[in-house]
């Protein structure tokens, strides 16, 4: 995987003087930049397309709240209940299917520096929720590490997040710049990858790793101690689809010990109608919005239920057969396809978070959690 290509530095005057902007601009020092009052950034951002804006980094602080539930939890259908940090927005990569083309007002690479503004609203979570076990995640908004090469704030959140408890990091990504986290204490962290084949990772997740890529990254992260997550989000429906997400599968069990493995989820491609203009206009060979799709309970795109079902049915018992302990779950999906596929469904959000908390206790001992109870799991109101 190649590093990601800055073309323009723009940095927040009221963050000129920050560690962390420092040793950016170190690394960037070929790259031509300027410090800007935050009022002006509006004017660069509306210069650019999403693709000149991908090239473009912006380097400012978080106002406000900079860690929120997901925001898929409002929806119809079982969400995780992950909490996420918006240190991240947008992304080095280039996915014909990702949202963010569709959720995020800025075109520009934006990383929020002032981490410990944000270890300090994570503490004060955790303080006032001590019978909660927490998964907390960048991945939501931006690609956790597609930037680490430029960025390296990885490293800080794993060392903050060992000193924890009852709660964990986990770092999502499409990348395979791991290195410079191998040598560090892995405790409460949890390294995670999105997975896909072969055939989808060149026509449509443009300058992310390759799938062997990502696996050899995967490797190294569990020799050094890390726990593993996978996510087959978004599966895609293609012409001979069993076969290649097959050979994901097998590529997976033959180089990854399944008892590293904290969760893998999935969830089938859905998008905000609005997505499907911006994909022929961005990606006019791409096919994905082709398929035939209804109008979802969120009002997102998704492919027919007996699609869906027979994805589905036809993963995860491959994972199934080779630990029956694995924590498989849905991402955005209803209580029925749980119930067809898995055999029962969480009654409500806060009892797949519950899920979570437990299948962790029972399955790793070393992340040393309490013994999770129901009852600390109901209380939506977290913030």
């Amino acid at each position: 995987m190649e590093a990601p290509k800055i073309k323009m530095l723009l940095i927040d005057e009221r963050v000129a003087s920050h560690p962390q902007t420092t040793s950016i601009v170190q690394r960037l020092m070929d790259v031509e930049t300027y410090v800007i009052p935050v009022q002006d950034f509006p004017k660069y951002q509306n210069q650019l397309t999403l693709t000149q804006g991908k090239k473009v980094l912006f380097l400012t602080r978080h106002e406000g709240e900079a860690v929120k539930p997901c925001p898929a939890t409002s929806s119809p259908y079982l969400c995780c209940q992950y909490t996420v940090i918006s240190q991240i927005h947008q992304c080095p990569f280039d996915c014909t299917y990702c949202i963010l083309q569709n959720y995020l007002e800025s075109n520009i690479m934006t990383v929020f520096v002032n981490l410990e503004d944000i270890f300090s609203q994570i503490e004060h979570i955790l303080r006032k929720h001590p019978n909660r076990f927490f998964r907390f995640g960048t991945g939501e908004f931006g690609d956790s590490l597609a930037l680490e090469s430029i960025i390296k704030t990885a490293p800080d959140l794993v060392e903050f997040f060992k000193q924890q408890s009852q709660c964990l990091i986990e770092l999502k990504t499409k990348s395979n710049e791991i290195d410079h986290l191998l040598k560090l204490n892995p405790k409460n962290t949890v390294l995670s990858w999105s997975m896909n084949p072969p055939i989808v990772t060149s026509r449509e997740e443009f300058r992310a790793a390759t799938l062997e890529e990502r696996l050899t990254a995967a490797q190294k992260a569990m020799d050094a101690g890390y726990l593993l997550a996978f996510h087959f989000d978004p599966l895609l429906s293609f012409t001979g689809w069993e076969v290649a997400y097959r050979f994901v599968v097998e590529s997976i069990l033959d180089k990854i010990d399944t008892k590293r493995i904290a969760w893998i989820s999935f969830g089938t491609l859905r998008f905000p109608p609005n997505l499907k203009r911006i994909v022929q206009t961005r990606f006019p060979k791409s096919k994905i919005v082709y398929e035939e799709m209804i109008s979802g309970m969120d009002g997102k795109m998704r492919y027919l239920k007996p699609i869906r079902l027979k994805m589905y049915q036809t993963i995860i018992p491959w994972f199934r057969e080779a630990d029956h302990d694995l924590f498989l779950y849905f991402c955005m999906e209803s209580s029925e396809i749980w119930e067809r596929v898995m055999g029962k469904a969480p009654e409500s959000n806060a009892e797949l978070d519950y899920w979570f908390a437990k299948s962790l206790y029972q399955r790793f001992p070393d992340l040393a959690i309490r013994k999770p109870r129901k009852e600390a799991y109901e209380d939506l109101t977290l913030f």
